[in-house]
Formats: C-alpha cells, sequence, structure tokens
C-alpha cells in the first residue's frame, strides 16, 4: 500500500467518522425534543384534569356543605364541617408529602426519560 492510498484511507475514514458524529448528534437533538414534548404533554394534560377536578369538588363541596347545614339548621356550621374536613385532609397530605409525590413523580419522570424500546436495544 503506498502513501497516497494510505492517506485517501485516512480521509475516508475521517469524513465517515464526522459525518457518524454530526448525524449522532442530531438523534440525541431529536430524541431530547421528543422526551421535552412527552413531559409538556404530559404536564398539560395534568393541569387540565387538575382545573376540572378542583372544579367538580368545588360544586360537590358546596351540595354538600349546604345538605349538612340544612341537616344542622345552619349553613355555616356545614361549611365548617366541610372546611375542617379539607384541613384535616391537607395535613395529611403534608405529613405525608415525600411518600405520596415524591416516589410517584420520580417513577412517571423516569417513566418518560428511559423508554422500555431503548432498555430492548441494550
Amino acid at each position: 500500500m503506498d502513501g497516497k492510498e494510505l492517506l485517501s484511507h485516512i480521509t475516508s475514514f475521517r469524513d465517515n467518522l464526522q459525518k457518524y458524529l454530526e448525524t449522532k448528534l442530531s438523534y440525541f437533538g431529536i430524541l431530547a425534543f421528543e422526551k421535552a414534548v412527552k413531559v409538556v404533554s404530559i404536564f398539560m394534560a395534568g393541569i387540565f384534569f387538575l382545573l376540572a377536578g378542583v372544579l367538580a369538588l368545588l360544586f360537590i363541596s358546596g351540595a354538600i356543605s349546604i345538605y349538612i347545614g340544612g341537616l344542622l339548621g345552619s349553613y355555616w356550621q356545614g361549611m365548617l364541617i366541610v372546611g375542617g374536613v379539607y384541613f384535616i385532609v391537607l395535613l395529611v397530605m403534608i405529613a405525608w408529602r415525600k411518600r405520596i409525590f415524591g416516589r410517584a413523580s420520580i417513577r412517571m419522570l423516569l417513566g418518560i426519560i428511559v423508554d422500555e424500546d431503548e432498555e430492548k436495544e441494550r
């Protein structure tokens, strides 16, 4: 093998390596964009369902407090009882927030970041 042929192979190898790295970089860019879109779509859906749930909970709480107030003969006592129940639920959620929300959010984000398809390839 003479010098010109060796130089040609080295140049070809360098060009192929550069194309490979550019393609790999483009692939990771597209993969990162796909993950970001998944996270944003899950976040937006979560906000929508949260708002719908809060609205439903508001009307249900109002109806329950009016019903309890009617039974007790005082609407403010019914609202106070419903508010007290929500306050107790809030205290429980604050006490258990790491166990309730921490693990679930980590599992959800790991599920998005590490796809099952990627694990099968390895």
